[in-house]
């Protein structure tokens, strides 16, 4: 079980190292940045995948998109739907939004157990109907004192769950899932440079950042890898709850490195968004206790 902690911990690490890297890579722009990463990580869990002697399960993809045409759509609107996340994880730090999306990612646990009870007819705990609250209590007042809520976090706070569930409808998960959206994506991002990039600016590209640009597809699969290697090894409860590490890196880079200050404005909101997430946390960690201790006493 330490094993499987410590390789989410380095799995939420490399994710937060990936949210500061369009920084260093700051005259490109998103769009560039976006086609890069697919082009260089989608190769990357290619081989991962190999070597993980994973290979069957995607061509058991390949046959059922074969088999239902219209299994193809779903797939094509999963890819977008990450596109769409993947493309504010890379706008947000580059244009002083950093702070809201890691909002959004605070708030996404909450917006799943939201979606949980209105889909799929979940019941809600005590606590978490208490975290609900709260988290509307904050969405309220930012509303009321803003004018407006910032539109990335509503993005991600509300696109992912959509997202999740569509995987859920295709029954595509793990390695499959992350397989699938990534390979059409990085069939778009092709034919885009195709369309659009000259060779001499995928030379200057390459020239300026000989060593970024590679790396960011290596981090990127490694991240991914290290993330599934960890979803297997620990009790999902546990795992749930380390999810909450990346949104706190996040925020933390925001500030310390993308020099975003949370304003007076913005406290009272957020500090009930805040509380909302430690309530849903702390309920996890119970839950998550006791599961240790039944397994335990088995």
């Amino acid at each position: 079980m330490i094993k499987g902690v410590a390789l989410s911990i380095l799995a939420s690490c490399l994710f937060g190292l990936l949210y500061y890297y369009p920084v260093l890579l700051h005259s490109l722009s998103v769009v560039d940045i976006f086609c890069w990463r697919l082009l260089t990580s989608f190769p990357a869990i290619a081989i991962l995948i190999i070597a993980g002697k994973q290979w069957s399960v995607i061509t058991a993809l390949f046959r059922r998109i074969k088999q239902q045409p219209l299994f193809l759509l779903g797939l094509l609107f999963s890819s977008v739907l990450l596109t769409i996340q993947m493309m504010i994880f890379i706008w947000a730090p580059l244009n002083g939004h950093g702070l809201s999306a890691s909002l959004g990612y605070f708030l996404l646990p909450l917006a799943m157990v939201i979606s949980g009870q209105i889909f799929y007819k979940e019941k809600l705990s005590f606590l978490q109907k208490i975290a609900v609250a709260l988290a509307i209590l904050g969405v309220a007042i930012e509303i009321y004192i803003t004018g407006a809520f910032s539109w990335a976090t509503a993005v991600i706070a509300l696109g992912y769950p959509i997202y999740f569930m569509t995987r859920r409808k295709l029954r595509i998960d793990g390695i499959v899932g992350t397989f699938s959206d990534f390979f059409f994506i990085f069939l778009g991002c092709l034919i885009y440079c195709a369309l659009n990039y000259r060779l001499d600016k995928i030379i200057s590209d390459l020239s300026h950042f000989p060593i970024y640009i590679p790396t960011l597809g290596i981090i990127t699969a490694i991240a991914f890898a290290i993330y599934f290697v960890a979803s297997r090894l620990l009790p999902m409860g546990l795992f749930g709850l380390l999810g909450y590490v990346e949104p706190v890196l996040l925020t933390v880079i925001s500030i310390l490195f993308l020099h975003e200050k949370v304003s007076s404005e913005h406290i009272v909101s957020y500090g009930f968004i805040w509380l909302s997430v430690c309530i849903l946390a702390f309920e996890g960690g119970i839950f998550v206790i006791r599961a240790i201790k039944r397994k335990r006493l088995q």
